[in-house]
């Protein structure tokens, strides 16, 4: 039986875990990094980065499911639902039954004659009558006791992806209850995003000194490129001088994810869906219907959600833009953002030059522009699926755009947007 022919969807893998288009970035020693947390231990580790810059795929590239306990942070409400989802991978029976049996018998004995012209002999009969008595006791055992017993003989690896989603009150009981596991030498990696990269630290003072970091960080366009360059080569595809690895790296927000979901899409554009006989050359396509019409519709969605702003909405001012449209502040402020470029980190002061640049009305006060970023903060996180596409930290007057989709949507979706 002849193999499979490679396919397209083999090669470029946006959202999953690539083989021939992993890269593990070996400038960075992220994977030794990793190897050496896991043979040495005794502490938390921590591996941060931006959303889709392949935090995951790091860690699942050394640590497979088989090889370890994954949790997802999205589904852990209570840690009750954490010490559940261990024992469920672990196979754990909580419940233990003991039983005991008694039993008395009676034998009555039967004796007859059977007399046939062929058959004469004598027939004996023995019937039982038994009485049997018993007690049974059964008891639940702590979930989590159990577990924490399981965990410290077997030591198997737990990573927590995404821990931001879990609230701070449960990650506070999270880490109470593992840390003398830490101690005793259980590996527990949790995924997280740059800017709650110290949760653990945060809600468990005692654990300062006890975790260990790895930044993932935003890819360079030589690592965006080297994607390109693997699949187009494994697909017998041709790109000459490499002009079209560079443009689609130059339009990734620095992404692995948005990289490899472009070079599936120009492949697709080109009508290359499975590895070639012969050598084929790529050629570009028109970029702007290109990148516009990979806009992502559900980015769409997470705009519109924080253009109208809270549910709750009064009358606002008009606000008029450059470009003749009308909006309120909300509408403003990411036209704002999307000037910038967007960048990915905002400072209060880059999105005021930002709407000075869009507003051809008045500027609206600061009080005002940090509570509509910290409502769309609060949209992001309450109404909107999955990472939060912004998050404003008051403290640091600082606005992340989290999903570099979001971020691709706000240059190529808005229709006036230059």
């Amino acid at each position: 039986m002849e193999p499979r022919p490679l396919k397209l969807g083999d090669v470029f893998v946006a959202g999953g875990l690539p083989t021939i288009t992993y890269n593990p970035r070996a400038s960075l020693a992220l994977e030794e990094e990793l190897q050496d947390y896991l043979d040495e231990g005794y502490r938390i580790l921590s591996v941060s980065g931006p959303t889709k810059t392949g935090k995951t795929v790091l860690v699942r590239s050394i640590l497979p499911p088989g090889e370890a306990i994954w949790l997802s942070g999205g589904a852990i409400s209570s840690v009750a639902e954490f010490w559940d989802t261990i024992a469920e991978h672990l196979g754990l029976f909580t419940g233990i039954e003991r039983s005991s049996d008694s039993k008395d018998e009676m034998w009555n004995t039967r004796q007859g004659q059977l007399s046939f012209a062929f058959l004469k002999g004598a027939l004996e009969g023995k019937e039982i009558v038994a009485a049997t008595q018993g007690e049974k006791m059964s008891r639940v055992r702590n979930i989590a006791t159990q577990v924490r017993e399981s965990l410290r003989g077997s030591l198997v690896p737990i990573v927590i992806d995404d821990f931001h989603y879990v609230s701070a009150s449960v990650q506070v009981e999270i880490v109470r209850g593992i840390k003398d596991l830490v101690f005793d030498g259980l590996r527990v990696i949790v995924v997280a995003v740059p800017h709650r990269a110290y949760d653990v630290v945060r809600v468990e003072r005692e654990m300062t000194g006890r975790v260990q970091q790895i930044k993932v960080g935003f890819w360079s366009p030589e690592e965006l490129s080297g994607i390109a360059q693997k699949g187009f080569s494994a697909l017998n595809l041709g790109d000459k001088g490499d002009e079209l690895s560079r443009r689609l790296s130059s339009e990734s927000f620095e992404s692995p994810h948005l990289m490899q979901h472009f070079c599936l899409e120009l492949c697709k554009a080109n009508g290359y869906r499975t590895i070639q006989s012969e050598r084929q050359d790529l050629h570009a396509p028109n970029w702007d219907e290109f990148f516009r019409g990979r806009a992502s519709m559900a980015s769409k969605s997470a705009f519109d959600l924080l253009a109208r702003g809270p549910r709750q909405r009064t009358d606002r001012k008009e606000r008029i833009l450059k470009s003749g449209e009308v909006t309120d502040i909300y509408g403003a402020v990411l036209a704002a953002i999307a000037r910038t470029g967007p960048r990915t980190s905002l400072s209060y002061e880059e999105i005021r030059s930002g709407l000075r640049e869009v507003l051809s009305s008045e500027l609206p006060q600061r009080q005002q522009v940090t509570r509509v970023l910290e409502e769309m903060s609060k949209i992001a996180e309450n109404e909107i699926e999955g990472e939060p596409v912004v998050d404003f930290d008051d403290e640091l007057a600082t606005l992340y755009i989290s999903d570099p989709y979001f971020a691709f949507y706000l240059r190529w979706g808005l229709p006036d947007q230059p």
